[in-house]
């Protein structure tokens, strides 16, 4: 199953010119330690260009993913840590949050209990007209059918 959500990282992110630069597949491997392991992962292969092009010179594209997975795992701890008010409020737990950024987004999406679908872009444009939303959504649709599809 792990390949298959990997071609959908690969198609969403890698294969098109516009829309999310980074996108990861992560399980929840404790949830009391609000802990997860990213199981798949795809970058777009003109990032290095894209941190030019948004003022983010001297910034590899590997460092750009490190910084990208650690705010995987805070955003995740930190939305964790609100459910329980989210809860009290009676609306229930988080499943999805995007944050239009000064540069670009972030967006997070919950798959369950055990998974959850992190995207990011530097480009603004693309969180303005909606594509890295439609991205994410079309990887969620994806993701949820193949899960369903092979018993998971």
């Amino acid at each position: 199953m792990m390949s298959l959500i990997q071609n959908i990282l690969d198609n969403t992110v890698t294969e098109h010119e516009h829309g999310l630069d980074y996108a990861a597949y992560a399980v929840i491997i404790d949830p009391a330690e609000h802990s997860l392991e990213i199981l798949g992962r795809a970058l777009h292969p003109q990032l290095g260009k894209l941190l030019k092009n948004f003022a983010c010179e001297g910034r590899t594209a590997d460092q750009q993913k490190e910084r990208w997975e650690e705010l995987l795992r805070q955003v995740h701890k930190a939305l964790a840590g609100l459910d329980d008010d989210f809860v009290g409020a009676g609306q229930g737990e988080n499943v999805r949050v995007v944050f239009d950024l000064d540069m670009g987004g972030v967006y997070y999406t919950r798959l369950g209990r055990h998974a959850v679908l992190f995207g990011a872009t530097l480009d603004q444009e693309e969180v303005n007209n909606g594509q890295c939303e439609r991205d994410m959504y079309r990887m969620v649709a994806q993701i949820e059918a193949v899960s369903t599809t092979q018993g998971s």
